[in-house]
């Protein structure tokens, strides 16, 4: 068994970059933490590794984009050994970091150990995975930007139409 490539590394990524999420991603972790999606989730204006346009949301109230994403840098989900205390019901941008959806390593932030370690042992999830839930928020976050409203009602909004297409 190949061991976890996070463990000889300093968690810049958690440290330095706002970490995006989906609603699904928000449901997830409120339900194995108990707690309160307002308690860890943001609608930001961060300074991102990298974004999908069809993830922005459109805030009538203010005319800035935004990206949901967790609260705080470092991520609020980081212990004191710089390790995820979510690990198991983390955001799926965090379960497939380094690589990226077409499956290239973005490794600048890991170590060599663990760059070794990732190229054996591959992304925690499948990118299907992924790519489904991400185009299910893209559909949540194009029917809020059709709907637009305050960034006060956004997140709500976001987190009941998941719940919905969570329980079809």
């Amino acid at each position: 068994m190949i061991p976890n490539p996070c463990r000889f590394c300093r968690a810049e990524c958690c440290k330095t970059y706002t970490i995006t999420v989906t609603a699904f991603d928000i449901l997830r972790i409120s339900e194995k933490t108990g707690r309160k999606p307002e308690e860890f989730a943001i609608l930001s204006q961060a300074r991102l590794l990298a974004f999908d346009p069809d993830t922005t949301l459109d805030m009538s109230d203010d005319g800035w984009v935004y990206l949901l994403g967790i609260r705080s840098h470092p991520c609020v989900f980081l212990g004191k050994d710089d390790r995820c205390v979510v690990h198991d019901c983390a955001p799926m941008s965090c379960r497939r970091y380094p690589f990226q959806l077409d499956g290239k390593l973005n490794t600048r932030f890991c170590p060599l150990p663990s760059q070794l370690l990732f190229r054996a042992k591959g992304p925690d999830i499948k990118t299907g995975q992924m790519v489904r839930e991400l185009d299910l928020h893209k559909e949540i976050v194009k029917e809020w930007n059709k709907k637009h409203g305050s960034k006060e009602e956004c997140l709500g909004f976001l987190l009941r139409r998941a719940e919905e297409l969570a329980q079809k």
